[in-house]
């Protein structure tokens, strides 16, 4: 549906530019045909707007690190402006960058007032129960890139069955799960990894949440849970090093006395993070690179 003017939300189209009426849960909103500056408020947003080859004029605070992004990704925002830490955006940061068009998953109300700025889409994931490629596809409808979105979700889907038949028997016989450290003693079960794992059809471990990019929390005592895995991953930052939490993790004794670790069977992933497909992709890369261990 097409449509032009204002959309309700105090950000009009200029008179005479052509737009297009987007469906966000904010309500139905007027973008520009073809968003060019765009402010997003959350590292996600940032990701998914890579994968359709759009990089944003602004960005939260904290989203351009080197540790945290492929060099790819890293170079490609460490440009972009800071409007903000995640969940305060600047508004007069924000309106001095003259967007087209602000996108946000997750701070509605914080981000409803900047609708004076430009057309604000807000795609609910705090709560939504929404999987990372579900918000992909509205990020993506909102920037008007389906048609790239639906080349690198090919390009993911290839990978997935290439990996599938070569390493079938690796796969069949081998039990996973991804575990990260969380604060204070405890350990996380689950990631946005798992539906990587899953698509790849892996077996995934009893304790493991069913949801496909839920998290447990349990504490280091409870890591004879992962007693029934074959394969263990856990997060490991893109300069090679490791959070605190999760260096706690591997140093305590519990963690050595686990079979997988024990056989030497507990690998780090970068990609562990996953929110887009260049990250499934890279997670897929490198869980074929294990398969060939095993």
């Amino acid at each position: 549906m097409r449509g032009g003017g204002d959309d309700g939300s105090g950000a009009a189209e200029p008179t005479g530019a052509a737009g297009r009426t987007v469906a966000a849960d904010n309500g139905e909103i007027t973008v520009p045909e073809h968003p060019e500056r765009v402010v997003v408020t959350d590292n996600y947003g940032v990701w998914m707007l890579f994968d359709v080859g759009l990089v944003p004029v602004g960005v939260p605070e904290g989203t351009a690190l080197r540790t945290a992004l492929p060099d790819d990704i890293y170079r490609a925002v460490s440009e972009a402006t800071t409007i903000g830490v995640p969940g305060e955006p600047n508004a007069q940061a924000i309106a001095t960058l003259e967007p087209d068009l602000i996108l946000d998953q997750f701070y509605e109300q914080k981000t409803r007032e900047l609708a004076t700025i430009a057309p604000v889409v807000y795609f609910n994931w705090a709560d939504s129960g929404s999987l990372w490629h579900e918000q992909a596809e509205r990020v993506a409808d909102a920037v008007n890139r389906a048609d790239r979105l639906a080349a690198v979700r090919t390009e993911y889907r290839d990978r997935l069955a290439e990996v599938r038949e070569t390493h079938a028997e690796q796969i069949a016989a081998s039990t996973w799960a991804p575990v990260s450290g969380g604060p204070n003693g405890t350990f996380f079960l689950g990631s946005p990894l798992l539906t990587v794992l899953r698509d790849l059809g892996l077996t995934i471990g009893a304790g493991l949440p069913e949801e496909e990019a839920g998290f447990v929390e349990k504490s280091h005592e409870e890591l004879e849970i992962l007693q029934d895995c074959t394969v263990l991953v856990y997060p490991e930052l893109f300069d090679g090093t490791l959070a605190a939490p999760t260096s706690e993790l591997l140093a305590n004794p519990l963690w050595a006395d686990l079979a997988p670790v024990a056989a030497q069977r507990a690998f780090p992933l970068r990609h562990y993070g996953v929110g887009s497909y260049r990250f499934a992709i890279g997670a897929v890369d490198e869980i074929e690179a294990i398969l060939r261990q095993l």
